[in-house]
């Protein structure tokens, strides 16, 4: 037989070969871990604002699409859920880029507008729609301008550089669209243009409210674009030399102008004063208090916003305005008209109103008139007109005024519309004893609730109450205690009080002191019930970019004393653990519990800290002082100062967020700490008792 060695070799070799590999496959492990691959990866090219979105909760982000091989976690889904959670606009994302897996499952890359996170997301299974752990999101929504933006002219209120969201002005509102910046860098050269306001909105996060402007000059339109409207300031037009312009504020909203209008008077010169003086009192002609109660009146109509009764403060500033000049007015917030009530306010003859009452009638739409015209005529129905003078005669009872309907009246109220109000003059039941000084009581929104009648020895008309010591009214202590007490039996029944603790204040004992007799004057009373204010704290970071009161949001109640969050510890033994889990381990769980997790690399324990204490910024525990605060009745005004005087006095300079774990490399729980928030009493504002008030406060932002 023939042997071929070479040939003998090459076959033996072989089959080692084939024992050999097989030896090698049998030693894998039957369940290795096999990772997804892209089959395709591009830049998105839709529209750029079509791609904002915000997350879901479902999915944590990743340095690539998480089931690639060496896919890491950028941020946990504790984290993304404070993000999405966030009241900073700089926390919005823009997807960029889209994959797919050979696995039918899509991932996009994702990037926040202030550079901090980056990387890849499961989008769900389509490269259609967003889904997974991200969602589309609207980073800005668009009101309605009103009709006073419509109608009038701004400029900025503050010019220069600064990028704080009011100085300057932004393509977009500020953070509202990714690497969108500023329109302008340096608004010094437009300190005087003036702008009219074309669109408006609130960003989503903030809340606050951002104007489109359009200079009147195009030679200034390079300035055009979004502002903070409290950025903006109207514009004044030249007032003439024989006009005052009164301006109706609202002090609940920093004293924004609600309505104005130019009140001029034939025959007087620039720098002249509308009113006189005598003896310190300032008044002013009665004809002129009228006119400028029914313009006042007229200027108000559908705002929302009254002044029925001009107080002795305001008749004094306005005696004191020059002509050429202007002058700020506080208004009151109107109680709002059924659909199917005509507001009827009666007057006394300076236009202040004395009462007033709501005439329900079933049935009636908002904007039909009350009556009808019959052969050119309005007139009432008779069961109307019965009806209402009831309630007239009903309402001015024990007011020292009546009222019987005049025909001309009667047309008056049958044009009124349903939802809302007419004005009608009532009559004096009696003229004022001559030994008389009246002395009626307002309440807050101007409305007469009655009054007295001062008399003493001696008394003679023309001669004032107290006495001038020549710088000063002064009222005896004698007659003040008299007055007092007087007025607290007919206030005590009525639900009001003199504001001094039932006792007229200074500023009133020298109205009183100045009043003379055989004519009358207004005291402004309290309802005896307090309103109580609650206190939003609001927080921002002053480090950061645009980081004041104007761009803080609200800070959230925690659930608890510690963070909510749950977080993935592998190899222990619960597999995962809260903040309140790993608070009440045990010294012998908590030491098992940290042999593993002292040995998790440095990138691992960072993330957990991350996690942990992004679900605590932002959140509050409650303390143990009430966030509620009051100084008196129902719409009464507070200041800034009493409030960071409760503030102070209560403990609630700072407050404390939810605890949350703290892990070291090498140690694994190390403690627990928290997030402080600092009040900041520069920023406090006043307000209005009943209505809530913002406290603003100010802290870390960071989370390293």
């Amino acid at each position: 037989m023939k042997f071929d060695l070479k040939k003998s070799l090459f076959v033996s070799m072989a089959a080692l070969g084939l024992i050999a590999a097989a030896g090698v496959a049998n030693a894998q492990p039957a369940s290795a871990k096999t990772y997804a691959r892209v089959t395709m990866n591009r830049k998105m090219s839709t529209d750029p604002t079509t791609r904002n979105v915000t997350f879901t909760g479902n999915n944590a982000l990743y340095t690539k699409a998480g089931t690639l091989r060496g896919a890491r976690v950028v941020a946990r889904t504790g984290t993304l859920n404070s993000l999405a959670k966030s009241g900073s606009s700089s926390d919005n994302f823009r997807a960029y880029r889209v994959a797919t897996t050979n696995r039918n499952s899509v991932y996009y890359k994702i990037v926040s507008y202030d550079g901090n996170y980056r990387g890849w997301i499961y989008g769900g299974k389509s490269t259609g729609t967003f889904g997974g752990g991200i969602t589309q999101f609207n980073t800005f929504q668009t009101g309605t301008i009103t009709d006073a933006m419509k109608n009038s002219t701004y400029k900025f209120a503050n010019t220069g550089v600064a990028n704080d969201g009011k100085t300057v002005t932004y393509v977009q509102p500020a953070w509202t669209q990714y690497k969108v910046g500023r329109a302008i860098l340096d608004s010094s050269p437009y300190t005087n243009a003036t702008f009219k306001i074309d669109q408006t909105g609130t960003r989503t996060r903030e809340g606050d409210q951002w104007v489109h402007i359009t200079a009147v000059d195009t030679n200034n339109s390079a300035a055009n674009g979004w502002i903070l409207f409290s950025g903006l300031t109207q514009a004044q037009t030249p007032i003439a030399d024989n006009a005052i312009r009164i301006n109706l504020v609202d002090p609940s909203n920093n004293n924004n102008v609600v309505k104005s209008f130019d009140w001029s008077k034939t025959g007087v010169t620039k720098d002249s004063l509308l009113g006189t003086q005598s003896n310190g009192n300032w008044t002013i002609a009665s004809g002129d208090q009228s006119a400028i109660q029914s313009s006042i009146r007229n200027a108000l109509n559908g705002t929302g916003f009254n002044l029925d009764t001009l107080t002795n403060a305001q008749l004094s500033a306005l005696a004191q305005a020059k002509f050429g000049g202007s002058i700020n007015l506080n208004v009151n917030k109107a109680t709002a008209i059924a659909d199917n009530a005509v507001r009827i306010n009666i007057m006394d003859s300076n236009g202040n109103v004395i009462k007033s009452f709501d005439y329900n009638k079933s049935g009636a739409t908002k904007g039909t008139p009350l009556g009808s015209q019959v052969n050119g005529n309005w007139t009432l129905a008779g069961n109307d007109q019965t009806q209402i003078q009831n309630q007239i005669n009903s309402t001015l009872n024990g007011t020292g005024y009546n009222l019987t309907l005049t025909s001309a009246q009667i047309s008056q109220i049958a044009q009124a519309t349903f939802g809302n109000g007419v004005y009608i003059s009532a009559n004096s039941n009696a003229q004022i004893a001559d030994t008389v000084a009246r002395i009626n009581f307002v309440n807050p929104s101007g409305t007469t609730v009655g009054h007295i009648d001062f008399t003493k020895s001696g008394a003679a008309k023309g001669n004032p109450v107290g006495t001038w010591n020549g710088s000063a009214w002064v009222l005896s202590d004698t007659d003040a205690n008299s007055i007092n007490n007087s007025a607290r039996n007919v206030l005590n029944a009525l639900g009001y009080a003199l504001p001094n603790n039932g006792n007229m204040s200074d500023a009133q004992r020298a109205i009183v002191a100045s009043t003379r007799f055989g004519t009358s004057t207004n005291l402004n009373v309290l309802p005896t019930s307090s309103a109580y204010s609650t206190i939003q704290p609001r927080g921002y970071d002053p480090s950061n970019f645009l980081g004041s009161k104007w761009t803080s949001s609200a800070l959230r109640v925690a659930p608890s004393n510690h963070v909510a969050v749950t977080q993935p510890f592998p190899g222990t033994e619960k597999g995962s653990y809260s903040a309140t889990d790993l608070y009440n381990l045990s010294d012998a769980d908590k030491t098992a519990f940290n042999n593993i997790v002292k040995n998790y690399s440095a990138q691992d324990i960072n993330s957990l800290n991350k996690a942990f204490k992004a679900d605590a910024l932002g959140a509050y525990v409650i303390p143990s002082a009430r966030l509620s605060f009051t100084t008196g009745p129902q719409g009464t005004s507070f200041t800034a100062a009493s409030l960071n005087s409760y503030l102070t006095t209560n403990g609630l300079t700072t407050l404390k967020s939810a605890d949350y774990p703290v892990f070291v490399q090498g140690t694994g729980l190390s403690s627990f700490g928290n997030i402080t928030y600092t009040l900041q009493t520069s920023d406090t504002d006043g307000g209005t008792n009943g209505s809530p008030v913002n406290a603003y406060y100010s802290y870390n932002s960071s989370n390293n």
